[in-house]
């Protein structure tokens, strides 16, 4: 009889739960359907009821603020960066981490709860020097700058490496250097293969985050050549301040927002397996 009570309990609890769960997955879902819906008016529908449904949906507008409001420029500017900073960002990563959890000297320990220390730091207390750094540098304004940026080797992708290096049997690598191979070959030919999984699912998160970035590419960079895509829709936010046609703002963002609802959708699971995985085997 307890025992069916604790039953009901549970159920009762796990019913409760769910509820709430879905009705957050709706808070989160709505606002972005709204803004789709949205999108597909004119100005006009779109202030004489903003609850409504379209009358008959437009894509003029996508054609509009894809052509009038240079997104092509900051699609491709985007693009170029999350490419290239999620490349420098996995290279140096994987190098520090896989050189702190395989090579055993006096600093190592050092070097990993400095790494641990630096993520607790806020970032905010540090831009006015890096901006002193980044003028002085005659890095300002440009792509290789943010590049330099994004490619720092500590934070959460050196932390994630560390577990999925420090899992891997360094008899592997004694059977490198008995072949006769150097460090170098050891680490690109035969660790860098075994920590895969962390490395797909670290280039995911990473490459979602630049794509997503939008502080560093607003104080860093100036010209609108060199902008992203995050700044340009900024940018189109300020000017549809005074213009009000927000149908286009709304097309603007469903453009920079899809991408990236794309990528998760298809690499959901290998950034959740992957990611526990490397936290499991740390």
């Amino acid at each position: 009889m307890f025992g069916l009570k604790t039953s009901r309990l549970h159920k009762g609890i796990f019913a409760v739960v769910s509820a709430l769960f879905f009705l957050y997955m709706l808070t989160l879902i709505f606002p972005f359907v709204w803004m789709l819906l949205n999108s597909l008016k004119t100005n006009m529908d779109f202030f004489k009821d903003i609850w409504s449904l379209p009358e008959k949906p437009l894509l003029s507008n996508y054609v509009n603020v894809w052509d009038q409001m240079n997104l092509l420029v900051y699609f491709g500017n985007s693009i170029k960066l999350t490419l290239l900073g999620t490349l420098a960002s996995i290279l140096t990563a994987s190098m520090a981490s896989y050189v702190i959890a395989k090579y055993k000297f006096k600093l190592s320990k050092l070097l990993y709860t400095m790494a641990i220390v630096v993520m607790l730091i806020p970032s905010i207390g540090t831009i006015a020097a890096l901006y002193k750094f980044m003028i002085s540098t005659h890095l300002f304004n440009t792509h290789l700058g943010l590049v330099l940026l994004y490619s720092g080797g500590f934070g959460f992708n050196f932390i994630l490496l560390y577990g999925f290096f420090k899992s891997v049997s360094w008899s592997y690598a004694e059977a490198g250097f008995v072949d006769g191979a150097s460090d170098a070959q050891v680490f690109l030919r035969i660790m860098l293969p075994q920590a895969r999984p962390g490395i797909i699912a670290v280039a995911i998160i990473q490459g979602i985050n630049v794509w997503n970035d939008y502080f560093n590419p607003y104080m860093f960079l100036q010209d609108k050549s060199k902008m992203t895509l995050a700044v340009g829709i900024y940018n189109l936010v300020q000017e549809q301040s005074y213009a009000a046609d927000w149908p286009k703002l709304f097309a603007a963002m469903i453009i920079a927002t899809v991408p990236v609802l794309i990528v998760y959708a298809i690499f959901s699971n290998t950034i959740i397996e992957n990611t526990v995985a490397g936290g499991l085997k740390g």
